[in-house]
């Protein structure tokens, strides 16, 4: 009877084990990835250098209305700005400075944290639909040329860039800065060496971001949508010390002509204007000059 009882002990002892690191997983898995959809809503203020933009209102094909500010085009091209999770209001990436200091037309776009309703971030997913509504409203507009609309990400917004132009032929060029290759195998590392439980959380990671934006993470896959873009010109941008865990030069090897990389010397994810700010400013506008 006693053996009986201690076997019975050590099953359940077991199973409630299992049961703990399973919640811990899942717990954990959930804290992180609120840290990714749930940023918060922040206040940005207006660049002091230029006029104060024209705040707008648009609407999103999936129900949202979210903040813009608009600098109105005065050579009749214009750029939207598509940031990170707080998105490109302001001072944040990235950055448009230049383009409104030689007249370009520049939408940025805010995040979907400030939407109204407040919806998820999630990481240039459905974010693709605020670059279309963004660019619905760029089309309203007569100062506009329809045909000079280019497109300017920063790392979320980098992918969000390049989901756009592959699913918009309107989209005349494509700057994207420091975005990740596939989300799903971003958030998985299937080629990095880890442990069973590090493996098993990651893939947690990866399931609660499905459960809890509705998209797959798997299919947020700007590698596969690159080669979308040709003939219209995309210039990829990454710090030499973020393209490796960007695949910044597979993503450049999956694009078609035209295509460029420049890879900043020193530079770092976010930190690449910092780095080489002029060369960067000029890198920028010579290649939306060109469009």
């Amino acid at each position: 009877m006693g053996e009986i009882r201690w076997g019975r002990v050590l099953r359940l002892s077991v199973v409630a084990l299992f049961s703990f690191a399973l919640f811990l997983d899942v717990f954990l898995a959930w804290f992180y990835v609120s840290a990714l959809i749930r940023p918060g809503c922040s206040s940005p203020r207006p660049n002091l250098a230029f006029p104060h933009p024209q705040v707008q209102e648009i609407a999103t094909p999936d129900g949202l209305t979210i903040t813009a500010w608009y600098y109105p085009s005065q050579n009749g091209a214009a750029v939207i700005s598509l940031g990170g999770q707080g998105g490109a209001l302001g001072a944040n990436l990235p950055p448009v400075d230049v383009l409104i200091e030689n007249g370009y037309g520049v939408l940025q776009i805010g995040s979907r944290a400030c939407a109204v309703p407040p919806s998820p971030v999630t990481l240039g997913a459905k974010e693709v639909f605020d670059a279309e509504a963004g660019l619905e409203f760029l089309l309203t507009r007569p100062e506009v040329d329809p045909e000079k609309i280019g497109l300017f990400g920063f790392s979320m917004g980098g992918v969000t860039a390049i989901r756009t132009a592959a699913r918009d032929e309107r989209v005349a060029a494509v700057v994207a800065e420091g975005g990740y290759f596939n989300m799903g195998r971003d958030f998985v590392e299937p080629d990095a060496k880890k442990t069973l439980p590090r493996a098993v959380f990651l893939y947690t990671i990866a399931g609660v971001f499905w459960a809890r934006t509705g998209v797959c993470p798997w299919e947020i896959s700007p590698i596969d949508d690159l080669p979308k873009i040709s003939p219209r010109e995309v210039f990829l941008i990454y710090g030499e010390n973020e393209i490796a865990s960007g695949r910044g030069r597979e993503q450049y090897q999956a694009a078609r002509e035209p295509k460029t990389l420049w890879v900043v010397p020193q530079g770092a994810h976010g930190q690449n204007y910092t780095v080489a700010p002029e060369e960067y400013r000029q890198r920028v506008l010579d290649f939306f000059s060109t469009e």
